[in-house]
């Protein structure tokens, strides 16, 4: 009987966090972690606690070229490189990185400006290859891209109400990922849900189930607190496969959820500092890359995140 009672208490007692903030911006990151107790996924379990990233303390900040004031995606290329893209234009931006500045190597066009606003939310790179993501569900995938660039528009099955914000490439299932800011596309899921479907590129066929489910009960559970978490970008973690994502709507955040779709963490980020995030990738070894829209018009910024030791 002692040991039943043990049990139901460790099972019952998540570590806990407030999320509430009188404004310090000097405070440790607000982090809320669930039990590792709720994930079936053995990588998740393994390495769930060995990756953290404090989001007040970038380790580098880059300004961003001019042409980068509404940023919306970011993909790491190599050491040096990364692909931006910006809502209003249908560019790719190939950008050098140093330890100080920023360089714009090439902008690289795409697509027609058409009559509709193109709005271009997301950027991911695999094998050499480019996808470029439109708010309406629809994909450019990019060949050739740094001389003639051979561009395939392709319609997926999402459409302008589910608001198709973030994109990633997953290398546990090699399929793209895709995130819905609005719609999750499903009749009987709630308003406030979201969605995250994945997409093959062998066959160009975007799969009928959601591949992850976002519920607000579950940031509500843990935060103590009502929190909307919209989808802004998507990342999968190199190391542990966890998946990644932004919100920059009402709440800005990053959640954590393992491959089985647990939500595992959940940290506030400081609008002053990002104002708008909406881009994430990481370098292979596990380095965190945020993107943000500037203030007043300016170009946006870069934010370098190393774990936290």
């Amino acid at each position: 009987m002692i040991k039943i009672i043990c049990n139901f208490f460790l099972l019952a007692t998540p570590v806990i966090f407030s999320c509430k903030s009188n404004g310090d911006k000097n405070k440790n990151p607000v982090v809320v972690f669930l039990p590792q107790k709720t994930s079936t996924d053995s990588l998740a379990k393994n390495n769930t606690s060995a990756f953290k990233y404090d989001l007040k303390n970038p380790n580098h900040t880059w300004k961003l070229p001019s042409q980068l004031v509404e940023v919306s995606g970011n993909t790491w290329v190599d050491s040096n490189h990364l692909i931006l893209i910006e809502d209003l234009h249908p560019d790719l931006y190939y950008i050098k990185i140093d330890d100080k500045t920023t360089t714009l190597e090439k902008t690289i066009p795409f697509a027609q400006q058409e009559k509709e606003k193109v709005d271009i939310e997301d950027v991911t790179y695999v094998n050499n290859v480019v996808y470029a993501l439109w708010s309406h569900g629809i994909l450019f995938k990019i060949n050739n891209w740094q001389s003639k660039p051979e561009v395939e528009k392709i319609e997926t099955s999402l459409k302008k109400e589910n608001n198709t914000e973030g994109l990633c490439y997953d290398p546990v299932t090699q399929k793209l990922l895709i995130a819905c800011k609005d719609d999750a596309g499903l009749p009987d899921e709630k308003k406030s849900e979201k969605a995250v479907y994945a997409f093959d590129m062998s066959n160009n066929k975007l799969m009928d189930q959601p591949f992850l489910l976002i519920h607000k009960k579950d940031f509500e559970k843990i935060a103590n607190e009502k929190i909307s978490f919209n989808p802004s970008a998507i990342a999968v973690h190199p190391i542990t496969h966890e998946i990644y994502l932004l919100s920059t709507r009402d709440n800005k955040g990053m959640a954590v959820y393992s491959r089985d779709g647990v939500l595992q963490s959940y940290q506030t980020i400081d609008k002053d500092l990002m104002p708008q995030p909406e881009g994430i990738c990481f370098s292979p070894e596990g380095k965190l890359f945020i993107s943000s829209e500037g203030k007043k018009g300016e170009a946006g910024n870069l934010f370098e995140f190393d774990v936290m030791k």
